[in-house]
């Protein structure tokens, strides 16, 4: 196999960002096997997929490895929203990272929002473990084995069994002219009959460098727990993004992921559900809205081991001027999981004629019993809605609008943290009249209205309303 450029993504790079880090030596050999994988594997492993890689192609050779430190204040970047005083919040400002500070009423029940290095020196054994046993394995993807062995910053949460968090933790990250590529690893263990809802945001000042950010993410749900998490990415217009998320989800527990993708030139996402235990349920749900020459590639994946599991994952965006996306998903229901449900779909609409998209759903089903549903779907905008609403007297622009904004929300509405979901129609909107809006841009238009603060409501059961399954 010809040796592909990799710019500064070397095995020499491997050793000094371990090195810099101060890590154990079992850590830079993990790093090492994971540089392996990623020096051999194709950018796409599926030859189902393999024509469509070129959507998420970008030069590696373009950015480095090395954790630097760049300094950049997040604090200026919101222009004031930030004081200083925030708790349950974790700052990244390019590769540095500030601690959180939790609330008394969290950190004393043994709830843990902190970088990675410090739970690396705070409990190695514990972390050892999960580095030896990931979720997101390097021999599966190119890229999750990219950060395996380049990461230079990452993120640890662990709620304890029995524990409610009762407020949101939240991480933000702001890129701001980096020397190098952020590279993340992220752990989040829920401990057995414990709730957790954890907020992640991306932004990056417009202009400048050419940012590239990828992570992993790796979610464990114990027995009976119950998990909450939202991704909101809003890097600048010649960002490179890349995201592989795998979630564990265990007997009688509940996981929800939302993810918002606004910005970015290119855009990498790979998630995957393991429905490893009876009563699991887990929902996925992501939303895009690409222009100009954005490009943008998904795949998601529902794994159904034990039985009486559900799953489902929802993919829904709008496309405008050249932008591209691809949505590749699969449900996978093992011998053993009979009794599961699974729904899987993607629906995309096109606002011009240049803009493309592509959905690949697929099904495996190894077992008798179930309920399995696939879908998906690319159209131009429904001229006969426009004309409905021009005729109640709506200009054209307005009209494209309410349509676009309509067409989002049967996913919007399902995404159970107020927050993202108000947040998300909110940033939507500013992208459709060109604004580039944050979180932080409602909460200061929150006091100004006094609206209430963001509550968490359970999500409806999917299958109960789906036309197939109606008694």
């Amino acid at each position: 196999m010809a040796q592909r450029a990799m710019g500064s993504f070397t095995e020499e790079a491997v050793k000094s960002v371990s090195m810099s880090l101060e890590e154990p030596a079992w850590l830079t050999e993990l790093r090492l096997q994971a540089f392996e994988q990623f020096r051999s594997l194709p950018a796409e492993k599926n030859p189902l997929y393999t024509k469509y890689a070129f959507i998420s192609a970008f030069d590696e050779s373009a950015f480095g490895a090395y954790p630097k430190g760049t300094e950049a204040d997040p604090r200026s970047f919101f222009k004031g929203y930030l004081t200083g005083k925030e708790a349950n919040l974790l700052l990244q400002a390019n590769q540095n990272e500030f601690p959180a500070q939790l609330e008394s009423t969290i950190s004393s029940a043994g709830t843990v929002l902190m970088p990675l290095r410090d739970a690396i020196r705070h409990d190695e054994q514990r972390m050892r473990r999960l580095f030896e046993d990931r979720l997101v394995k390097s021999e599966a993807d190119r890229y999750a084995a990219f950060v395996n062995a380049f990461f230079n910053a990452g993120t640890y949460v662990s709620v304890p069994e029995g524990v409610v968090v009762g407020e949101p933790l939240r991480k933000m990250l702001i890129t701001d002219n980096p020397t190098g590529g952020i590279i993340e690893q992220n752990f989040i263990a829920v401990g057995a009959r414990s709730r957790l809802v954890f907020l992640e945001e991306s932004y990056s000042r417009q202009g400048g460098s050419q940012p590239l950010v990828a992570s992993t993410t790796e979610i464990r749900a114990a027995p009976g727990s119950v998990v909450d998490f939202s991704s909101i990415q809003l890097l600048n217009d010649q960002a490179v993004h890349v995201a592989n998320r795998a979630i564990d989800v265990s007997s009688d527990s509940r996981v929800t992921v939302s993810t918002l993708a606004l910005g970015s030139l290119v855009s990498r996402s790979r998630m995957n559900f393991l429905l490893n235990g009876r009563g699991a349920m887990a929902e996925g749900y992501e939303i895009f809205f690409t222009d100009d020459r954005q490009r943008y590639d998904f795949e998601s994946n529902l794994v159904h081991v034990s039985p009486d599991t559900t799953g489902s994952t929802q993919a829904r965006g709008v496309l405008k001027g050249e932008s591209r996306s691809i949505f590749k998903g699969m449900i996978r229901i093992g011998s053993q999981a009979k009794n599961s449900r699974a729904y899987l779909a993607h629906h995309a609409m096109l606002l011009e004629k240049t803009a493309k998209s592509d959905g690949i759903p697929g099904l495996e089903i190894l077992t008798n019993e179930v309920k399995a549903t696939h879908s998906a779907s690319v159209a131009q905008i429904d001229e006969e809605q426009l004309f409905y609403l021009m005729a109640r007297g709506l200009p054209l622009d307005d009209a494209r609008k309410m349509v676009v904004l309509g067409f989002f929300e049967p996913v919007l509405s399902r995404i159970p943290i107020e927050q993202t979901r108000e947040g998300a129609r909110f940033m939507i909107e500013g992208k459709w009249h060109g604004e580039k809006r944050t979180l932080a841009d409602r909460d200061a238009l929150i006091a100004l209205t006094g609206e209430t603060m963001p509550q968490v409501r359970p999500a409806q059961d999917l299958f109960e309303s789906h036309y197939k399954y109606r008694q």
